[in-house]
């Protein structure tokens, strides 16, 4: 900490510490204990503020040292100013993406295994020195983690309504109808949403967010799905269709790997097609998690390729449920 007064731009951020020091201690010695500088060097940083501030900051008179009015409102605000100086810092030499330690990911298990392999491995080529650690579960317990703080960010489908959460958009993802090869809508195009009320909908066990927007398609397109089967996974449905057992609707990302042992044929819909928006969620730290948008992008170029069923948008769209909200 310098000895010199303050020049005539104002006060110095060693003044500023020095305040705050003194205002947590009222004592010169501890305040110049808790800076690792000398004593003199705090009264010096102290007088110098006075005089670039014009005022009396604190009262030297007695044994204990007592800030005056002034010295406490001038405590409180090099506070708050201390405070953003740091922020400022921490933006400055943050990582790009979350580095040092490990990068907690979730995803939802009807979005991992279509699309987490091209993403991670473009990630790795971006970035060889992040260290992933993924966790696949269904999306309340992944909501829960991530607030927890066990998780630093999830792929889930969006919005999640969750308070204090951020929600950045990665592609938008069209259902499909899937039925036997047999079926009388095998191979069919432009279906209206109506044709759901005449076939018998395979659903995921409850728990999986992909059963709730099915079963909301399925209000809103006066359908009722009471098939009495229930799968825990896309794959386990896909093979109770090829057996005839009923139809599904199936994201259409994860349509070249259910499909890919054949005795399965597609029926698509007319435009807009039922669906559902995937994206990253996270809750912000200080800094807003700049971090967590770059990761989000780098993302959406990963999938952005030839083949990929996914729609991908601009990345634009990022919303915010406050804490506290309903």
């Amino acid at each position: 900490m310098s000895d010199a007064p303050a020049s005539a731009h104002g006060p110095t951020l060693a003044q500023l510490r020095a305040l705050v020091a003194l205002a947590d201690h009222l004592h010169f010695g501890q305040a110049a204990e808790e800076l690792g500088v000398s004593q003199p060097s705090v009264s010096a940083a102290i007088a110098g503020l006075e005089a670039a501030l014009g005022v009396a900051l604190a009262d030297r008179t007695s044994r204990r040292v007592v800030l005056t009015p002034a010295g406490e409102q001038a405590a409180a605000r090099a506070r708050r100013a201390l405070a953003e100086v740091d922020h400022l810092v921490g933006l400055a030499t943050q990582p790009a993406v979350p580095g040092g330690t490990p990068l907690r990911l979730g995803v939802i298990p009807t979005v991992a295994p279509y699309v987490l392999a091209p993403v991670l491995r473009a990630l790795g080529r971006r970035w060889p020195d992040l260290h992933l650690q993924v966790t696949e579960d269904q999306t309340a317990r992944l909501l829960d983690d991530l607030s927890a703080g066990n998780l630093d960010a999830i792929v889930l489908a969006l919005p999640t309504g969750a308070p204090g959460v951020v929600e950045v958009p990665l592609y938008w993802e069209d259902f499909v109808l899937l039925v036997p090869p047999e079926h009388p809508l095998a191979g069919k195009v432009g279906l209206s949403r109506a044709v759901l009320r005449d076939v018998r909908l395979l659903l995921l066990e409850e728990g999986h967010c992909l059963s709730g927007q099915v079963l909301d398609i399925c209000r809103q397109a006066g359908a009722v799905a009471d098939h009495p089967a229930r799968a825990a996974s896309l794959t386990t449905i896909a093979q109770l269709v090829a057996a005839g057992l009923g139809t599904t609707l199936l994201p259409a990302t994860a349509l070249p790997v259910e499909t890919r042992k054949g005795k399965l044929a597609v029926a698509r819909f007319r435009p807009p097609a039922p669906g559902r928006r995937i994206g990253l969620a996270f809750c912000p730290g200080p800094s807003g998690a700049p971090e967590h948008h770059q990761l989000a992008e780098y993302m959406r170029r990963a999938l952005d390729r030839p083949g990929f069923a996914g729609h991908i948008g601009p990345g634009t769209a990022v919303t915010e449920v406050p804490v506290g909200a309903p």
